[in-house]
């Protein structure tokens, strides 16, 4: 049978929390929970170039959502690193793309977000 598109979004979050907790604890946690904020509020393309611009968690984040749009909206099955090394691809392709494409790359990263939010509270750290 197949998945549900949530379905779909909660493996892909499921595995990014487990494995980003797991390195950043904390300071991932508090990233992801503010990040929906950031994206409504600043737009998905300065989110993307502010977590570009630090490290850390903040680079794990952007790795983390660049490979999970790629996954759901272009079929792309990343590796964890590639999402960060495709960057410049990515911001061009949302830059010249239309904006109903951009409006779908953000709506995504909301949903994918609100499954990574929920799910940093359900793994473990390694910081406890």
């Amino acid at each position: 049978m197949a998945q549900t598109l949530d379905q779909q979004r909660a493996a892909l979050a499921w595995g990014y929390a487990t494995t980003s907790m797991q390195q950043h604890g904390k300071e991932y946690k508090n990233l992801a929970k503010g990040a929906p904020a950031l994206i409504m509020n600043s737009g998905l393309m300065p989110t993307l170039a502010f977590y570009n611009g630090k490290g850390g968690a903040h680079r794990q984040l952007l790795d983390d959502l660049i490979r999970g749009l790629s996954k759901r909206l272009a079929g792309q099955d990343l590796k964890a690193g590639q999402g960060g090394q495709l960057f410049p691809k990515f911001m061009e392709l949302l830059q010249r793309g239309e904006s109903r494409d951009y409006l779908r790359y953000t709506d995504e990263a909301l949903e994918l977000l609100s499954w990574v939010r929920q799910f940093v509270d359900a793994v473990d750290s390694g910081d406890r």
